[in-house]
């Protein structure tokens, strides 16, 4: 293998010690890795369960606010008619009271 004019040996030796602390480091970043590997695979799993208790609570939230607009339009309706009939006596008894 040649670089910039430097011809490197297909062989390296290494000191068996920092050989032994390479594996070391390795396997610590390796297992750091894996870790964070396990997290975000925890991460990912609470993320899809909380999209879809937030798109239930959407739903449930669509479906109260669709039952308490008819709720609340039924109840301007019965008020409407109330009023209506609450007139109609108020000018029957003064047109009584006149006479």
């Amino acid at each position: 293998m040649h670089w910039k004019g430097y011809c490197m040996p297909d062989r390296v030796s290494v000191d068996r010690q920092e050989f032994q602390a390479f594996l070391a480091e390795n396997k610590q970043l390796v297992e750091r890795y894996q870790k964070l590997v396990d997290k975000m695979n925890t991460l990912r799993a609470l993320n899809k369960d909380l999209e879809e208790k937030l798109r239930l609570a959407d739903e449930k939230l669509g479906s109260i606010e669709n039952r308490l607009g008819k709720n609340v339009e039924e109840a301007d309706e019965t008020l409407r008619k109330a009023r209506a009939t609450m007139t109609h006596l108020i000018e029957e008894a003064e047109r009584r009271l006149s006479q």
